[in-house]
């Protein structure tokens, strides 16, 4: 009872140090993505963190996965290291003895990777794409960043701000440009200020600029139209109209979707994100005793060997069941076949790994084996 406190109380502080520096390498990198689609000016500022948070929640299983197992060969391969591996072998037990008190830590956290998985994770991503369309629903008006040319795709538009007093919401120095398909124009006013009508309607309100206005003239038979005709006009004040978007209602992507509903639809695509999300927990399950064994760690030569080649193994399997999910689909393959040999590959190599071990062969090659 006291050494299983000491192995989960072990294991609890290594997960918890190896989860809180993956989630800060995901969380670094969002950041990195969202700050500069911010300073571009195409997403507010405070629309960063509850897209990092959404992002974050639907990346939780494989990071849990991730942490689990790198905490336990961590925990284990101290106890090579420190020979208490070597006491605990010659007091009777086996490598097999290990599997109870580490599933002690692993099955909890495969049920909580299994919850996030199946259900908080498409939750999330229905949140995340919920709130970019309402980001994208927002007047672009408001998106505006004083020294950067914003384009509003909406109207065909190009604005350019100098400056905006936050005090009174006036806007100065301002540059438009309209592309429209034949008669586009170009405004320049030295200030400006956003007026919202009774009706909810808002404008642009120019003050004291100019507008330039190329005229399309009609085309006449075998008369060619002048491009070259403008009109210059100077106003005191002028208004534009920004046409408000409604939020859309896109049908969700299959990521989104909850697992219940994928499975109702049963097409190739929507079993490929069922597959997904079933066999992370499972394949933390198989991970977790694949650690044990692999943990072996030779005190005379260090613990590298075996923590890369253990690193090899889990980016190797996160690809192939990344490669598997393509297949499914692609309707290459069928979702219970996959199922049942991906997890049956990761069953017998979990078997093959602790009869090697059992063997002293885990990361040693033949022809040194017989040389030995």
């Amino acid at each position: 009872m006291i050494f299983r406190r000491s192995l989960l109380r072990e294991l609890m502080t290594n997960g918890a140090y190896v989860f809180v520096v993956l989630v800060a390498i995901l969380i670094t990198q969002f950041l990195v993505k969202l700050i500069g689609a911010a300073s571009t000016g195409s997403l507010p500022t405070e629309g960063l963190l509850p897209l990092v948070g959404f992002r974050l929640i639907s990346q939780l299983p494989p990071l849990i996965v991730i942490a689990m197992f790198v905490a336990i060969l961590l925990s284990l391969s101290r106890g090579w290291r420190d020979s208490e591996m070597a006491i605990w072998m010659s007091s009777g037990q086996s490598l097999l003895s290990w599997v109870r008190p580490v599933m002690y830590f692993a099955v909890p956290c495969v049920i909580v990777a299994a919850v996030l998985s199946t259900a908080l994770s498409p939750w999330a991503e229905r949140r995340s794409a919920e709130y970019r369309r309402i980001l994208e629903a927002r007047d672009e008006l408001s998106l505006l960043a004083p020294g950067l040319f914003q384009e509003m795709r909406r109207n065909r538009q190009v604005f350019y701000v100098e400056g905006v007093d936050l005090l009174n919401g006036r806007i100065k120095s301002v540059f438009v440009f309209a592309d429209d398909a034949t008669q586009p124009s170009i405004t320049r006013a030295d200030q400006g200020f956003i007026y919202t009508d009774e009706r909810g309607d808002r404008y642009v309100v120019l003050e004291n600029g100019r507008r330039v206005k190329r005229l399309g003239a009609t085309p006449v038979a075998g008369v060619p139209p002048n491009l070259n005709e403008y009109e210059f006009a100077q106003f005191e004040r002028y208004g534009v109209r920004m046409n408000a978007t409604e939020v859309r209602d896109d049908p969700l992507e299959e990521r989104a979707t909850e697992t219940l509903s994928l499975i109702n639809k049963g097409t190739p695509s929507a079993m490929s994100w069922v597959f997904y999300r079933l066999s992370i927990p499972l394949a933390g399950l198989f991970l977790a005793l694949l650690a044990i064994p692999m943990a072996y760690t030779n005190p005379r030569l260090g613990r590298s060997v075996n923590l890369i080649v253990a690193i090899l193994f889990l980016m190797t399997t996160l690809n192939i069941m990344s490669t598997v999910q393509t297949r499914i689909s692609d309707d290459k393959l069928s979702f219970f076949n996959a199922m049942f040999f991906f997890h049956s590959a990761l069953a017998v190599l979990v078997a093959v790994v602790f009869y090697r071990r059992y063997r002293g062969t885990v990361f040693v090659w033949p022809w040194r084996r017989s040389s030995a």
